[in-house]
């Protein structure tokens, strides 16, 4: 979905389309979402979250190495194996797109391989780098057609950052008692639950708001305003968080709503693009 959408951004703000470029771009980030969740089993193992964490339909990773299924070492070799493939890409995408990309894909390469063991236990910083490392995602899929960044890239980096860091956000609400005792710090732990509830529905309010200023600047087609049509699923999540922040049978809702937001507003501003493009 965020490649998509910084594929119709790019052919709404440039009328251009590369189809091996985007099919390139599609490739890598598989490749790379398969090495941070690659990454992230390993040291969670190594750390032992995953043997005590209560896990729910919507929780992040899977337990092939808890269950024996596969060795950390075979994990840690799918991780590094899978970063180099998306490394390949990189190089060929900057071998044209040099000092567009560099800083991003520098960006992208530090926090896979750190997130988990580092970035993890440092304050607050984890679901800033997962926004933000998505967002640029599809920042990066914009440059690789444009070769610029401007006002359309950052109208799809600032909403896919912030839905993104909500996704990490609210799953982190039934891992907090965990996630404490692993030495993580991150907003759920410093925040307490009740008051990360605010900071949930805060941050949909946010989405909205800066879609809403990026058609207001002219950054995006008045098209995206598709992607508020998810708005009424956002509220049910907000209530239910609000209600059930502490609470992870009676949450478990709100994580599936929080699903169905991010995927489909996401989706819902790439449609918007492409049909302000050809409108």
């Amino acid at each position: 979905m965020i490649v998509f959408t910084g594929l119709t951004a790019a052919y709404y703000s440039h009328l251009t389309f590369d189809a091996l470029d985007a099919v390139l771009v599609l490739i890598g980030g598989v490749l790379l979402h398969a090495s941070v969740n690659a990454f992230n089993n390993y040291f969670d193992y190594r750390s032992g979250i995953d043997q005590k964490t209560l896990k729910t339909p919507f929780s992040g990773g899977v337990d092939l190495i808890v269950k024996g299924s596969m060795k950390p070492s075979a994990a840690l070799t799918v991780a590094a194996t899978c970063l180099l493939g998306a490394g390949v890409i990189g190089v060929y995408f900057l071998s044209r797109f040099w000092w567009p990309l560099l800083p991003i894909m520098i960006f992208g390469a530090i926090a896979i391989v750190f997130y988990t063991p580092v970035f993890s236990k440092l304050p607050a910083l984890s679901e800033i780098l997962a926004g933000i490392g998505f967002g640029f995602m599809g920042l990066g899929t914009y440059v690789t057609q444009t070769g610029v960044i401007d006002a359309p890239g950052i109208s799809i980096l600032v909403p896919v950052s912030i839905l993104v860091g909500l996704l990490l956000f609210l799953n982190e609400f039934p891992d907090s008692d965990v996630d404490r005792g692993a030495g993580r710090k991150h907003l759920v732990i410093l925040l307490g639950k009740k008051r990360a509830a605010w900071v949930y529905v805060g941050g949909l309010v946010a989405t909205y708001l800066s879609i809403l200023v990026s058609i207001a600047v002219r950054a995006a087609p008045v098209e995206t305003l598709l992607s508020l049509l998810t708005i009424p699923i956002a509220c049910r999540a907000s209530i239910t968080t609000l209600r059930n922040y502490d609470k992870t049978l009676e949450l478990i809702p709100a994580l599936g709503m929080n699903v169905m937001v991010i995927l489909a507003t996401i989706a819902l501003l790439g449609v918007g693009f492409l049909v302000g493009a050809v409108v």
